[in-house]
């Protein structure tokens, strides 16, 4: 089995790597998960890809594992689409606070913990080499134990709320944070300690 490897970029840069998420991104989230997300030709995609810092984990040039970075400083999902969780607070704008979103593992792939740890360690060493103060994300609870079982000690900040429907039925969705300076100092980090997630 090849093994993973991990790339950064950003969409300008790298429009293959940039369209090949987004076919992962309809793959899994419109098609697999029935998802409200708008798709074009089978690609996923959205206004915020053109600012957000990506992350893909490549299997002998494949992409099996995405996600993306929005800085709080600008336009972002929580903000847009999910403000019923956010309750009487007010939506963080912090150039210290990132949000992850479009997390998402190749279905058919075999090794889907492993991609999905990887993932999981790059997005902690994403937010120490920032210096951010928080990371957070808009999930399905299941989701954020998964997260947690790989190695990021995230916690929920919200009550499950429904948000939506998909194919599997109702789709109830919390927010999940990181303490990024706590995490800095833990046994956690040690594993990525020295990955510098800005390089591709």
């Amino acid at each position: 089995m090849s093994s993973l490897r991990v790339v950064n970029f950003s969409g300008p840069d790298s429009p293959e790597l940039l369209a090949q998420a987004w076919r992962l991104r309809h793959r899994v989230f419109r098609e697999g998960l029935g998802w409200d997300v708008a798709s074009v030709d089978l690609l996923e995609f959205d206004g915020f890809d053109r600012k957000a810092w990506h992350c893909a984990a490549l299997q002998g040039g494949r992409m099996v594992g995405y996600w993306r970075a929005l800085p709080t400083t600008e336009p972002y999902l929580l903000e847009r689409d999910f403000p019923m969780l956010l309750g009487d607070r007010p939506a963080p704008h912090a150039p210290d606070v990132w949000e992850i979103s479009r997390f998402v593992i190749c279905p058919d792939v075999a090794n889907r913990r492993d991609v999905g740890k990887v993932l999981v360690q790059a997005i902690g060493a994403f937010g120490v080499a920032r210096a951010a103060n928080r990371l957070i994300a808009v999930v399905e609870p299941a989701f954020g134990r998964f997260v947690r079982l790989c190695g990021l000690p995230v916690t929920e900040e919200t009550a499950p709320i429904h948000v939506g429907q998909g194919h599997k039925g109702d789709i109830h969705a919390v927010i999940i944070a990181l303490d990024v300076p706590a995490y800095a100092t833990s046994p956690s980090s040690r594993t990525t300690a020295g990955a510098d997630p800005r390089a591709a």
